[in-house]
């Protein structure tokens, strides 16, 4: 069986450090971009990626917009959002993403992410 990839896309260091240690620790491989539009160009080189875990807020490029072009791109790619301001998203980013997940919350990260998997799995 393959190990899962997700890609964590964040403009925080700290944040994409934590996201790493926390999925690494749990079994899956991970990639890293610091903005969207670096999420983007890793993913046309990349074929291998199974799950975006996406910050909302970044400079440049919103979560939002990232989001509509993986759904482009890569039609049903799984995607989380990981935010530390979840009431303010907007009611169309929920409906393109997958999950969203407060940035505090590690074990309800690791949940979506499992659960996701799982999905793709069947």
């Amino acid at each position: 069986m393959s190990v899962t990839c997700v890609l964590c896309v964040d403009d925080n260091r700290d944040v994409l450090q934590m996201l790493v240690d926390v999925l690494r620790n749990s079994g899956y491989a991970t990639l890293t971009a610091a903005s969207g539009e670096q999420a983007l160009r890793v993913l046309l080189q990349r074929n291998t990626v199974d799950l975006v875990i996406l910050d909302y807020e970044m400079p440049a490029m919103r979560g939002d917009l990232v989001a509509q072009e993986i759904r482009r791109r890569r039609g049903k790619l799984p995607i989380i959002l990981f935010t530390g301001v979840p009431d303010d998203i907007p009611s169309s980013l929920r409906e393109i993403v997958d999950a969203v997940v407060y940035k505090a919350d590690f074990t309800g990260l690791l949940t979506a992410v499992a659960n996701l998997t799982e999905m793709q799995k069947k």
